[in-house]
């Protein structure tokens, strides 16, 4: 249980600040090769840049856990009465769109292991970078539900 509840906590952010220090020494690494031995990783910004495709999409989630993701908020604000139904319906848009984006996701992902497409640079297997599309939009319909059977359960709590 211990396992489960610190997986819910922490499980987004652990897997982004690790994608971003992965980035930081794999671009520190490159700035030393590039400056001081002269000579340049060829797979460093290719690999910095899936890492970063991850966070996105990791990210997504993360906004959702925390009521951090991005919203036009403008209506809720001359219109505070509007802040809750606009909420719920912007969540509901935003899970049917994630839900719908899964289909998709798993049919470029099956083409491209078909494919056995690889990065130019480090030759990194593309479905690799491209599950993080899957991941996130997994996590994103996980933490919308989650949101939802949490508040109705605080509700019940009253």
């Amino acid at each position: 249980m211990k396992v489960l509840k610190w997986l819910d906590e922490n499980f987004e952010e652990k897997l982004m600040s690790s994608a971003l220090w992965a980035i930081v020494i794999i671009m520190g690494i490159q700035v030393i090769m590039r400056y001081i031995f002269k000579a340049s990783l060829t797979w460093s910004e290719e690999v910095s840049r899936y890492l970063f495709v991850w966070m996105v999409f990791i990210g997504m989630s993360y906004g959702i856990k925390n009521g951090t993701h991005m919203r036009i908020d403008m209506l809720e604000h001359f219109i505070p009465k509007l802040q809750k139904p606009l909420g719920i319906l912007a969540d509901t848009c935003f899970l049917v769109f994630a839900a719908y984006m899964i289909g998709p996701g798993m049919s470029v992902i099956k083409s491209i292991t078909a494919s056995g497409q690889t990065s130019p640079a480090a030759e990194i297997p593309m479905e690799i970078v491209y599950i993080s599309l899957l991941v996130g939009f997994f996590l994103v319909v996980f933490r919308v539900v989650q949101k939802y059977i949490l508040m109705v359960m605080k509700k019940g709590e009253k």
